[in-house]
């Protein structure tokens, strides 16, 4: 019996020690292969790496619904795993270092797992949320090497210190923010 997309997808990561996010059921049916370490349910328009083009892309332009999935990178330790989602209300891209020769894997490994495990109850949580279903977006930008920030109704949730951020503080931190509003 040969395996679907999704299958492999969780299967790479299950081999490479790794968590593996809970995509949303609907876009989890599209998920295609589209070259190694890149999963994703639409057209690739930019290089994974690229994720200031993907935020700019959701800021700038309606984009329908979609979740991308890759390992991408460059030299010797600027290697980062991709995982984006715009699903409803809201727009979550999710870049956490994995993959260069100076990393240290078993640590990241921890922190991808507390990462995703956040990226799974905000997900979930979203749809819950009345405001938002109403028209008003949610934006979270969680990255260990561009800066972790999040926005909602139109006001930023960035700070001064928003470079030196943690990407699974943010995550929490927009976690609690949808949770206080159910």
């Amino acid at each position: 019996m040969q395996m679907t997309d999704i299958e492999r997808a969780k299967q790479l990561f299950r081999e490479s020690g790794l968590a593996f996010p809970a995509i949303p059921e609907e876009l989890a049916a599209q998920l295609k292969e589209q070259g190694k370490w890149l999963f994703a349910t639409r057209e690739i328009f930019a290089w994974p790496y690229n994720l200031h083009q993907y935020v700019r892309e959701v800021d700038e332009t309606h984009v329908d619904d979609y979740a991308l999935l890759a390992h991408s990178g460059y030299g010797v330790n600027s290697y980062a795993l991709q995982y984006y989602v715009v699903y409803g209300a809201l727009r979550m891209f999710l870049f956490l270092g994995w993959g260069g020769v100076y990393m240290d894997a078993k640590a990241d490994a921890t922190k991808i797992r507390d990462c995703f495990s956040l990226a799974d109850e905000i997900i979930p949580a979203v749809q819950t949320v009345a405001r938002l279903q109403a028209g008003d977006l949610i934006t979270i930008v969680a990255s260990d090497f561009y800066g972790s920030y999040w926005s909602a109704q139109g006001k930023s949730r960035r700070g001064e210190d928003w470079y030196h951020r943690k990407p699974a503080e943010v995550l929490a931190e927009a976690l609690q923010w949808l949770r206080s509003y159910r």
